[in-house]
């Protein structure tokens, strides 16, 4: 298989998850734009840029624009921190306001954002360390899609009264991207690249699936989560 040809269609099913990201905040992020504070807009900012990143970056590589495509990976050193700096923001707005939330379910949200921000940390961090190996680095950068792909796909679920609150959305947001996943897996089961990639991200995934039930309900969470955040609990 030539290099050129390596994922050569990953920028296609990336877009189609941009568009899934698109249509799930459309309604709670994109059609209020103009009542958004600024930390909404870092968030929204900032992840968008960061799924329009992953999109062009596969693309560039397949017309062999490398330098660009390089180029364009030095901009996600300023771009990663400020997708962790909104995501923190955000957590920290959502236990503040979680009187109009079901209750336990800002406890239970935050643990999700919390847990996928550090593991799209790492994440990030093994797939620069691996820029070098193109097909290790290719499928880490891949997995960083899953990360803002799952609150979209809950917020789709509420866009189309498919789901009837936030654990029955999160449920099927978390089967789809499980199965996703699965599929992948299959499909590349005779990769070396399996156990340092998908494999371990899909154990990760159903572990904080099963996690994410009970998260709220710890109170050693919650009451760590009003200190940091400076909560009046």
């Amino acid at each position: 298989m030539k290099k050129s040809k390596f994922y050569g269609n990953a920028h296609i099913f990336l877009a189609i998850s941009l568009v899934i990201i698109a249509v799930g905040f459309s309604q709670s992020y994109f059609s209020r734009l103009d009542e958004m504070s600024f930390p909404y807009h870092l968030h929204g900012v900032s992840a968008t840029l960061w799924m329009i990143m992953l999109v062009s970056q596969p693309y560039l590589y397949k017309i062999g624009k490398i330098k660009l495509h390089r180029k364009l990976g030095w901009f996600s050193l300023i771009l990663v921190p400020l997708i962790v700096i909104g995501g923190l923001i955000m957590v920290k707005s959502m236990v503040h306001r979680q009187a109009s939330y079901p209750p336990n379910a800002a406890y239970q949200l935050a643990f999700i954002d919390i847990i996928t921000l550090l593991s799209f940390i790492g994440i990030y961090a093994l797939a620069i360390y691996h820029c070098k190996r193109l097909k290790l680095h290719a499928r880490l950068m891949v997995i960083t899609v899953f990360g803002p792909l799952l609150p979209a796909l809950t917020r789709v679920f509420f866009v189309f009264n498919l789901a009837d609150g936030f654990t029955m959305g999160l449920t099927y947001s978390y089967t789809i991207i499980e199965l996703v996943l699965l599929f992948i897996i299959w499909r590349e089961r005779g990769s070396k690249e399996m156990k340092l990639t998908y494999i371990p991200f899909f154990a990760f995934i159903l572990i904080q699936h099963i996690l994410m039930y009970y998260a709220g309900d710890w109170e050693w969470w919650k009451a760590t989560l009003n200190y940091l955040t400076n909560y009046p609990a």
